[in-house]
């Protein structure tokens, strides 16, 4: 969230910008990262769970490494570099912002994950107070989407390089590295995708508003990148 009207103070900080995490927020972060990522192994996970406590309790205490890790590492990147990047230019541009979770939201979407196997993910966002110009606003919007793209591309480029120069490549299902590469390029590709669209709170409605040509690079970039990744790339 790139501004938060409910804040009517003027917390624009004198002299040169910093960057700066609370311990508050720290603690934010990790929660709502642990969350979500308890939340993607069930998704991952293949086991049918629904409602039968004993599958469940299975997941939990004889996990697959695997998925857990890979699980992590596709929450670490997807969902906690994009809030950094949403605060670091925040506050690159001298405004208060940190991360604040949303500890209901996580609680339906624990829920929704280990019932239903659906991700339903609203972890929180990055409250921001100060003079925040239109532009500011639109490139700081732009900035969480900007980091699941990237991480997304260099997802897929290792993966590729991996697949074309190594002959055992995803051969040893317990090979850590293909799984994790997919997986990561597919939550972060989505992430970016999902996040610009141009509704409620979501990032890319403030993008939008501020420049259409951006958003629409923005946009075809993301969704011309989840396609690829969903549809085109070589199997595991």
């Amino acid at each position: 969230m790139a501004y938060n009207p409910f804040f009517e103070e003027d917390l624009h900080h004198a002299g040169p910008p910093r960057i700066a995490f609370s311990p508050l927020e720290l603690l934010h972060l990790l929660g709502a990262l642990v969350a979500l990522t308890i939340a993607f192994t069930f998704i991952l996970d293949p086991r049918e769970t629904g409602f039968d406590l004993g599958a469940i309790a299975d997941v939990v205490v004889h996990p697959d490494g695997l998925v857990w890790f890979t699980s992590f590492v596709g929450m670490a990147t997807g969902f906690v570099l994009h809030e950094v990047a949403h605060k670091i230019l925040a506050q690159r541009y001298g405004h208060w912002a940190e991360f604040r979770a949303a500890f209901s939201f996580l609680g339906i979407t624990l829920f929704a994950a280990t019932f239903l196997k659906i991700l339903l993910a609203a972890p929180g966002a990055v409250l921001i107070q100060g003079r925040v110009t239109p532009k500011e606003n639109g490139l700081i919007s732009l900035a969480g989407p900007s980091v699941n793209l990237a991480v997304a591309v260099l997802s897929v480029g290792a993966y590729l390089v991996g697949y074309f120069t190594s002959p055992q490549w995803g051969v040893d299902p317990r090979d850590l590295a293909p799984f994790m590469l997919l997986g990561v390029a597919q939550v972060n590709s989505l992430l970016s995708m999902f996040n610009l669209v141009p509704f409620g709170p979501l990032d890319g409605r403030k993008v939008l508003r501020w420049n259409r040509a951006v958003y629409a690079l923005a946009m075809a970039a993301s969704i011309g990148l989840f396609v690829a990744v969903l549809f085109y790339m070589p199997p595991v």
